[in-house]
């Protein structure tokens, strides 16, 4: 493949508050719902008869020893100019993370935490003297109890009112530093996995209305943002979006499909459509009994998305496993030292990679960031600090996306921005420390036993190879689209661009080699267990980002 230079992309990592920061009790922070919800034993039963809700891991340490609990996480609150440090080291031009809204307003509207608004100016003003863009998510599911408490978070309509008071503090502070928006993360997953079939805080229903609703009062809280920002007068020219997760199918049985997570164009049109096109899409209301936009309502999230934010891991084309033919075969493994465990996820076919935003560029035309993506390695090979830095099969992950997101940009002429890796650093993934997604090892083990316990790891941190590798790969071939960041990059230790005329491969440093033997051992192990569970549904599987 030729071309003339390096592409106009940024590239760098994302996380989330809740996930990294820890310092639960710092700071003046307020209670989020992972904080203080007590999870019931059971819900329920309803017409879809579904099994009785898991418990959160951290509230059943015994049964869970070495899952941990999330009032610690990486103690990003403490470490945080550590690792964004890590962003210059690397060369990166693009940092996603997310405000926790209880370090805010810790009672869900009312009174600033202003120790909070400090920690996120310095943290902002940090991510651009490293030379990466700031891309900041106002919310990703760590309600403030108060919220929860108070009128019951996102089942009702208020929280419509109590979010646009939030992000226009968020505005207030934050504005003169970022242009990007994120304002609600995964409003599905969110709705889904802490409500419908609930696996995270607040545990509050099982119930499809509530799931709607949910949706729903999501899609009005984002609209009423955007219009009362677009409103302003020191408005510079934000840019707002919402990151939805989406799968890719090919072929989609569109409508036809069973459910929509089985279908591409059913979840574009449930997630992506309201604030696009101003309601949701034709097929998917025919399917579920969705709540109904007024008039004004429509005309309220019509529009209110300046890009596409699609959040991105799992491909399923033309009905092949999920490791690309010729390619190894890690995307199949399983988690099969855990007897609670589910059905590996996610399947990142490379296909995917392309063929999702270039989906959506064409249903809706404007410019997309691919606001994460990535791949957590089987625990099993990654059972200690040396294995989780020395991350192979991510780096094969990424040698197969690379290529697909250059050729998004320069076959298929897609306008991508920017590329944001999910995660940084290894986090708490919602009830485990166990799935690593991070670019940058975190040291959760506990020295005396060898086990995975949060509270007496190290927490030290040290850069994986897959990070090199993606350092080496979109250094090589990319230049960040931003200017300040690209003038901010002069001054890192990392060579960012080439001007060769073709794609530049990483360096044989950051090349692995993996023997036939492991690949066999790998590919045994995955069908194994494919045999003995079969295939979960992915709503159902996903440890979500």
């Amino acid at each position: 493949m030729n071309q003339t230079g390096p592409v106009p992309l940024a590239w760098g990592f994302g996380g989330s508050a809740m996930q990294m920061e820890g310092g639960w009790n710092q700071g003046g922070k307020g209670p989020n719902v992972f904080d203080g919800e007590q999870a019931p034993q059971r819900f329920p039963p309803t017409s879809r008869s579904r099994p009785l809700a898991p418990v959160a891991a951290y509230q059943l340490p015994n049964r869970y020893p070495t899952h941990g609990t999330p009032f610690r996480a990486a103690d990003h609150y403490n470490k945080w100019k550590e690792d964004i440090g890590y962003l210059g080291q690397l060369g990166a031009t693009a940092y996603r993370f997310s405000v926790s809204w209880p370090r805010i307003l810790p009672n869900c509207t009312g009174s600033v935490n202003q120790e909070g608004v400090k920690f996120y100016s310095d943290l902002i003003d940090e991510v651009r003297s490293q030379g990466s863009e700031p891309f900041l998510t106002m919310f990703h599911w760590d309600l403030p109890q108060a919220c929860q408490d108070q009128f019951q978070g996102f089942q009702s309509d208020k929280i419509v009112d109590a979010f646009a008071n939030y992000a226009s503090v968020l505005l207030d502070n934050f504005g003169s530093k970022v242009t990007y928006w994120l304002t609600l993360n995964e409003p599905r997953a969110n709705c889904d996995f802490c409500m419908h079939q609930p696996q995270f805080a607040p545990f509050t229903t099982t119930s499809d209305a509530v799931y709607y609703q949910c949706m729903h009062n999501s899609f009005l809280a984002h609209g009423t943002v955007v219009q009362a920002a677009r409103a302003r007068k020191d408005n510079p020219g934000w840019k707002f979006s919402i990151p939805s997760i989406t799968d890719w199918h090919d072929p989609d049985p569109g409508a036809a499909a069973g459910d929509y997570y089985a279908s591409t164009l059913l979840q574009a049109e449930w997630y992506f459509d309201p604030c696009f096109k101003g309601d949701y899409g034709p097929n998917i209301q025919r399917k579920y009994p969705l709540p109904k936009f007024t008039p004004a309502q429509q005309a309220l999230v019509k529009g209110s998305c300046d890009f596409i934010a699609v959040n991105m891991y799992n491909s399923d084309t033309n009905g092949l496993p999920s490791n690309p033919p010729s390619e190894t075969t890690p995307y199949t493994a399983q988690e099969v030292n855990d007897p609670t465990s589910i059905t590996y996820w996610p399947h990142p076919r490379p296909e995917g990679i392309r063929a999702l935003p270039r989906f959506l560029y064409q249903r809706y035309q404007k410019e997309v960031v691919i606001a994460e993506m990535g791949y957590h390695v089987p625990r099993q090979q990654e059972s200690t600090f040396e294995q989780a830095v020395n991350d192979d099969l991510r780096v094969q992950y990424w040698q197969l996306a690379g290529q697909q997101i250059m050729d998004l940009v320069q076959l298929d002429k897609v306008p991508l921005t920017a590329v944001l890796a999910w995660s940084l650093i290894d986090n708490y993934e919602f009830k485990t420390y166990e799935l690593r997604w991070g670019h940058i090892a975190v040291d959760y083990w506990d020295p005396a036993t060898g086990k995975v316990n949060t509270d007496k790891g190290s927490l030290r941190r040290q850069v994986k190879k897959s990070a090199l590798y993606m350092k080496d790969f979109f250094g090589n071939n990319t230049v960040s689209p931003f200017s300040g960041s690209k003038k901010l990059l002069t001054t890192t230790t990392t060579t960012t661009t080439t001007t060769t005329s073709t794609l530049t491969p990483a360096t044989s440093a950051t090349t692995v080699a993996v023997t036939t033997a492991q690949l066999s051992t790998i590919s045994k192990t995955s069908d194994a267990v494919l045999n003995a569970v079969g295939l979960a549904v992915f709503g159902v599987a996903v440890l979500l980002a």
